[in-house]
């Protein structure tokens, strides 16, 4: 039925019908649902559009999420506490639900918020200077990278011995050092330009791999 028809005497304090807040204290999901539909566009608005706040003496302002994926999440994490048994339970009907739901939802914007500036402190005159933040060399790499980049140099020295003598040393060349093909001929004397063109695009029973060499002069 639709609620805006609902006679006066069937309305709890807060506009809702006494049916759907009697099934929503006691977690029926058809009334959870029509709270749910009831006031999510409301809060939605609130999250998307943001809203200003003071923290340590500093007016704040929360410009809203941009991301549908970070919309969203808030708006489950609002109504995930607001459903809550307990949450449920202790709502009386009298005050307007609303306000209540978007006071959580600040909440969990605020809640993000803290994490963040405890994360990443505000640095003032009373930081000393030896504990000011000092970024790593961009250009070098990282742990991760070297013990990366150590066991794939494992599994290609697997994968050569595997190979034969003139397929291993081409890879060798091409593949592990990064030579071009004419400087791995010049550096290996016993693979012609010849070889490096054709032994590049044949495929063996064990492998195959492609490349192309170029005699073009650079």
């Amino acid at each position: 039925m639709d609620e805006s028809k609902t006679e006066p005497s069937a309305l709890a304090p807060n506009g809702w019908p006494w049916a759907t807040l009697r099934g929503f204290r006691a977690g029926d999901g058809a009334a959870m649902t029509a709270v749910y539909r009831m006031h999510v566009h409301d809060v939605a608005r609130l999250l998307r559009h943001g809203f200003t706040f003071e923290s340590a003496g500093r007016a704040h302002r929360f410009v809203g999420y941009g991301s549908a994926f970070e919309l969203h999440d808030a708006l489950h994490e609002t109504f995930r506490r607001a459903f809550e048994p307990g949450a449920r339970a202790s709502y009386d009907g009298i005050r307007p639900y609303g306000p209540y739901l978007r006071t959580i939802a600040r909440n969990v914007v605020l809640r993000a918020f803290r994490d963040a500036r405890e994360t990443f402190p505000i640095a003032d005159a009373d930081v000393p200077v030896g504990e000011a933040i000092v970024l790593a060399d961009a250009d070098s790499p990282s742990a991760e990278a070297v013990t990366l980049r150590a066991e794939l140099g494992e599994i290609v020295r697997s994968f050569l011995a595997t190979l034969g003598p003139a397929d291993r040393e081409l890879l060798q060349v091409r593949f592990v050092e990064w030579r071009s093909c004419r400087s791995g001929v010049r550096a290996r004397r016993s693979i012609t330009r010849r070889t490096s063109r054709t032994r590049g695009s044949r495929s063996s029973p064990g492998w195959r791999w492609r490349f192309r060499c170029t005699s073009r002069r650079s």
